[in-house]
């Protein structure tokens, strides 16, 4: 980034210096005029590679602050969510409501009560809509430290339960990523408790 915006003053500069090298040959006005036309030639090509450089510079710029956009939109929605969903997993008036819904599915959790039940569920889609935005918002070994928890999470009976019925409402490049957890873990099973003790 920092080559880009110093481009437009390395051409000048390499202007600067090719001058005094075409003026030494301008012994006859021929040759003066050729000087002058070639230093001419030469300003035409540096002014179009700078306005080039210019525009790469701008269209990275860009990019950037779009996915910074996105970002920040994606931190919003999350939010939003653990919010709505703080009311049904951390106070008593909701929970009973949703356990009342005979038309509403839940994933069994291994739990006796329909509240309880309603209350974790809540609380797996805050953390899944948390771990939506980290799967876009972390790199490298943070992102091996989500994944740790996530395969940990997918490890359980009702984690993964949860997770088959609920995927259809998340971003198509999050359920992919979680899908390949799953596969991972498949292939090389492991309790939930190795999982916690090592990667």
């Amino acid at each position: 980034m920092k080559v880009l915006e110093r481009m437009p003053c390395l051409i000048l500069l390499g202007m600067f210096w090719a001058s005094p090298v075409l003026a030494q040959d301008a012994s006859t006005p021929e040759r003066n005029f050729m000087s002058l036309q070639a230093l001419a030639d030469l300003s035409e090509i540096a002014s179009a590679i700078a306005v080039l450089v210019t525009l790469a510079y701008l269209a990275v710029q860009v990019k950037q602050a779009n996915e910074q956009l996105f970002l920040a939109a994606r931190q919003a929605r999350a939010d939003a969510a653990r919010e709505i969903l703080a009311s049904v997993s951390e106070t008593e008036y909701l929970a009973p409501i949703f356990a009342k819904m005979k038309d509403f599915s839940w994933v069994d959790f291994g739990l006796e009560s329909k509240e309880d039940t309603a209350r974790i569920a809540a609380w797996c889609h805050a953390w899944m809509r948390t771990e939506e935005h980290n799967y876009g918002a972390l790199a490298g070994e943070e992102r091996a430290t989500q994944d740790q928890l996530l395969l940990m999470w997918l490890s359980t009976s009702w984690g993964v339960g949860f997770w088959q019925q609920v995927k259809g409402v998340y971003d198509a490049g999050f359920v992919t990523y979680m899908d390949e957890l799953e596969r991972r873990l498949l292939a090389d099973p492991r309790s939930t408790w190795d999982l916690f003790s090592r990667r």
